[in-house]
C-alpha cells in the first residue's frame, strides 16, 4: 500500500489523541475523567457541528417554508354600460369581462422563508409573485432595464436605473434576536416588513367593532380546518381569525423592544420607514419613535399601565435637502383594568411642517370608558375624541381631512411613484371608531345577547371644529367591492359619469358639493350622525346549522347639531344601508352562503343639483347575491359567489349601471 496512506492513519490518530487531551475536561464537564466510550459519545455530539459530518443540533438551528397560491377569477356581465371615464371620448365599462388575479394588486402565490441560525434569534423574508396573462406590467410594476442600464454589484441602490423600483413592503428580510437576563428581556429586530403599533394617536390601524360582512371574502382570509369555523368563529367571538397585519402597521427599520426592566418599565424604540415614506429613493425619508411605559399591578386592586407614546415623519423632497416635510406628534396615555370597568386615555399633540405649511401644535385627545351599561349584561364603550385640524398623521386611525399635504410630484395618488396619500380630502362619513382631523365627537357601543341573537348597537355624533371645506365624501357598501372593480390596477380619482367617484384599495367613495356658502366663504360646520345596528343568530334548520348576520348604517350630515341621525330633508346628506346574510351547512364539507344588501342616498337642495333634473342626489342600490364554500382537503378550499347588482340616481340619469358577477377563488395554504 501507499506510504501516504501510512502517513494520514498516523496524523489521524495525532490529532484524535491531541483532540481528546485538549478538550477532554470541556467534554467531561469538569469531572476528573471519563470512561473511553463516555468520551467517544461526547466526541460524537461535537462532530455535529463540524465540517463532517453536517448534522445540525436538534432546536439550535432550523429551517422552514409556509406559503399559500391563491386562485382568484371575476367575470362581469353589465347589462348597462357605465361612463367609467367621463372625458371628451367617454369610455365604457366592458360588455362582459374576464379578469385572473386580484385587482388590488395582491399577490397570486407567497413564500415566507424563515429559520433559526440560534435559540434567541430567527430570520425571515417573504417571496410573493404575480400572475400577468399578457405579460405586460408597465407601468404598475416598471419594466425591464437594458443591460448597459443596470447597476453594478458595487453600488446597486444609488444609481440612475435601479431595478425593482416598485416593489412594496411585502418582500423584505428581518432579522431577530433577543436576550433574556435578570434585568429584562430585551428583542431587536432589523430591516424587513414588522408589523407593530403604538397607540391609536401614533402608530394603528383601524379595527372598528366587528361590524362587517362575510359574504365576499379578503385575500388574507385563512383557509379554516372546518368549513363551518368560519362563521361560527364570527358569531361566537364576534371576529374572524385574522392573521399578524390585522390592526398593525407595516414598518421596516430598526427596533427594538424591551419589557420587564427594572422598576416595571417597558419600551418600544424605532427607527425606518413606515407605509407612507417607504421605497428606494436616494432622498432622506425616515420615520422614529417609540414608546415607553410602566405597570403598576394592583393600583386600586386593578390594573394600571402608563405610557408616553411619539412618532415623527422626516422627508426631504429636493435633491439639495433643503425642502423637508415634516409631522411630530407626541401624547400620554393612561390604561387602567378593574373587572368589568377600564379606561384609556391618550392626550397629545401634533403639527406638520412643510415648505408651504408652518402649522402650530394643536391638541388630539381619544378617550374610551367601558363599563355595564345599567347590568352587567349589557356591556358598553363610550368614546370621546378632538383632533385638532393641524394634526396631520396617516399612519393613525384618524384621517387628514384639513390640510393639503405637500407632495413631491404631480402623479395622482395611487399610481406607482406618487407622494400624494389615499385618502378623501373632504368631510367623510366614517364608521364608529375612525375619526379623522379638524373634528371632535362621541360614540357609544352597547352589546347585547338575548337568547342566541347577539346584539351590537352604537350611536355616533361629531362634529367640526372649521369651516375648511364645503365637500363631503361617502362610500357605498352595498357592491362596493364591484364597484372598485371597474377601476383596475391603478387607483384613478375624479372617474365616473360626472368625475366624482375615486377609486382606493378594494373601495370606491363619492365626492358630494354643498352650495350654502357666501361667496366662496363657508358659513357652517358640518355636524355628522351614525347609528349602527348589528344582530346574529345562530339556530338549527333540518338539523344543520343555520347563521344570520344583519347590519344597518345609517348617517347624516347637516348643520346643526342632533343626538341621532337625521331623516328629514334637514340634512345635507341621508346615507342608509342594510345588508343581510345567512351561512347554512348543507353537509359536512359544503357551506351555502346568501346575501341581499339595499342602500339609499338622498341629499337636499343646499348640494350640487342636476343639470338635467335640478334635483339633487337620489340614489339607490341593491346586491342580491348566493355562493357555496367547499372543503377540498386539508387546508384547501374553494369558494363561489355569483352577485347580482343594480345602482341607479334618479336625479344624475347617468349614473346608473346593473349586471351580474361571478367570483371564483381556489386557496392552498402549506
Amino acid at each position: 500500500m501507499d506510504s501516504n496512506y501510512f502517513r494520514f492513519k498516523i496524523v489521524r490518530k495525532l490529532a484524535i489523541a491531541s483532540f481528546a487531551i485538549v478538550f477532554s475536561p470541556i467534554l467531561s464537564k469538569g469531572q476528573a475523567s471519563s470512561s473511553v466510550p463516555e468520551f467517544t459519545e461526547k466526541l460524537k455530539s461535537v462532530s455535529k457541528v463540524g465540517v463532517f459530518p453536517k448534522n445540525a443540533p436538534d432546536g439550535l438551528y432550523n429551517f422552514s417554508t409556509t406559503g399559500f397560491y391563491r386562485f382568484f377569477g371575476t367575470f362581469t356581465q353589465m347589462k348597462d354600460q357605465y361612463i367609467a371615464f367621463d372625458g371628451d371620448v367617454p369610455q365604457y365599462t366592458k360588455p362582459r369581462s374576464l379578469f385572473i388575479g386580484d385587482d388590488s394588486q395582491l399577490p397570486n402565490f407567497t413564500l415566507n422563508f424563515s429559520g433559526r441560525p440560534a435559540p434567541n434569534a430567527f430570520w425571515n423574508f417573504d417571496l410573493y409573485a404575480f400572475q400577468f396573462l399578457e405579460g405586460n406590467v408597465n407601468p404598475t410594476y416598471g419594466g425591464q432595464i437594458l443591460e448597459e442600464q443596470r447597476p453594478t454589484i458595487y453600488n446597486p441602490m444609488f444609481t440612475a436605473t435601479k431595478p425593482g423600483q416598485s416593489m412594496g413592503l411585502l418582500l423584505g428580510i428581518s432579522t431577530n434576536a433577543g436576550i433574556s437576563t435578570d434585568y429584562g428581556n430585551i428583542g431587536v429586530t432589523l430591516g424587513g416588513t414588522q408589523w407593530l403599533s403604538i397607540s391609536d394617536l401614533t402608530l394603528a390601524a383601524f379595527r372598528g367593532y366587528n361590524r362587517f360582512m362575510l359574504f365576499e371574502r379578503n385575500p388574507w382570509d385563512p383557509v379554516t380546518a372546518n368549513i363551518e369555523d368560519r362563521y361560527n368563529t364570527f358569531y361566537s367571538q364576534g371576529n374572524i381569525n385574522q392573521d399578524t397585519r390585522w390592526g398593525e402597521r407595516a414598518f421596516n427599520g430598526f427596533t427594538v423592544r424591551a419589557n420587564d426592566l427594572p422598576g416595571n418599565l417597558d419600551l418600544i424604540a424605532m427607527v425606518g420607514k413606515t407605509e407612507l415614506n417607504g421605497g428606494f429613493l436616494a432622498l432622506p425619508n425616515t420615520s422614529y419613535g417609540g414608546k415607553i411605559g410602566r405597570a403598576w399591578n394592583g393600583f386600586l386592586n386593578g390594573n394600571l399601565s402608563t405610557y408616553i407614546n411619539t412618532l415623527n415623519t422626516r422627508i426631504f423632497v429636493d435633491s439639495m435637502s433643503t425642502l423637508e416635510v415634516q409631522s411630530n406628534i407626541v401624547s400620554g396615555q393612561i390604561k387602567y383594568d378593574y373587572k368589568q370597568f377600564g379606561i384609556d386615555a391618550e392626550i397629545g399633540a401634533g403639527r406638520y411642517i412643510s415648505p408651504i405649511h408652518d402649522l402650530p401644535w394643536g391638541e388630539a385627545i381619544n378617550l374610551k370608558i367601558r363599563f355595564p351599561f345599567v347590568t352587567e349584561k349589557i356591556p358598553a364603550e363610550l368614546q370621546v375624541y378632538r383632533v385638532h385640524p393641524n394634526v396631520v398623521n396617516s399612519n393613525a386611525i384618524y384621517w387628514n381631512t384639513a390640510v393639503t399635504e405637500y407632495t413631491a410630484n404631480d402623479i395622482p395618488a395611487g399610481s406607482v411613484g406618487s407622494s400624494a396619500v389615499l385618502r378623501p380630502f373632504a368631510s367623510p362619513i366614517v364608521p364608529i371608531g375612525l375619526m379623522t382631523n379638524n373634528r371632535q365627537g362621541i360614540n357609544l357601543n352597547l352589546e347585547h345577547q338575548i337568547g342566541d341573537l347577539k346584539l351590537s348597537v352604537a350611536n355616533g355624533i361629531a362634529e367640526e371644529l372649521e369651516a375648511i371645506t364645503n365637500l363631503i365624501t361617502f362610500g357605498h357598501p352595498v357592491n362596493q367591492l364591484t364597484r372598485s372593480r371597474f377601476w383596475r390596477w391603478d387607483f384613478p380619482a375624479g372617474v365616473g359619469p360626472y368625475g366624482r367617484q375615486s377609486d382606493i384599495f378594494r373601495d370606491t367613495y363619492e365626492t358630494m358639493r354643498l352650495t350654502d356658502d357666501s361667496l366662496g366663504t363657508l358659513l357652517n360646520t358640518k355636524k355628522f350622525n351614525v347609528l349602527e345596528v348589528q344582530g346574529k343568530y345562530k339556530t338549527k334548520l333540518f338539523h344543520r346549522d343555520l347563521y344570520v348576520n344583519l347590519l344597518n348604517r345609517y348617517s347624516s350630515v347637516q348643520k346643526n347639531l342632533s343626538f341621532t341621525t337625521v331623516f328629514s330633508e334637514e340634512a345635507y346628506l341621508r346615507h342608509y344601508s342594510n345588508e343581510l346574510e345567512m351561512y347554512y351547512q348543507l353537509f359536512n364539507k359544503l357551506m351555502l352562503t346568501t346575501y341581499f344588501g339595499y342602500e339609499r342616498v338622498l341629499g337636499n337642495y343646499d348640494t350640487e343639483l342636476a343639470l338635467e333634473t335640478g334635483k339633487p342626489r337620489d340614489q339607490q342600490g341593491t346586491g342580491i347575491g348566493f355562493g357555496f364554500d367547499i372543503d377540498l382537503g386539508r387546508n384547501a378550499g374553494l369558494y363561489l359567489r355569483h352577485r347580482f347588482f343594480a345602482f341607479e340616481d334618479r336625479s344624475f340619469t347617468k349614473d346608473q349601471f346593473r349586471g351580474q358577477e361571478t367570483l371564483l377563488e381556489i386557496k392552498v395554504a402549506f
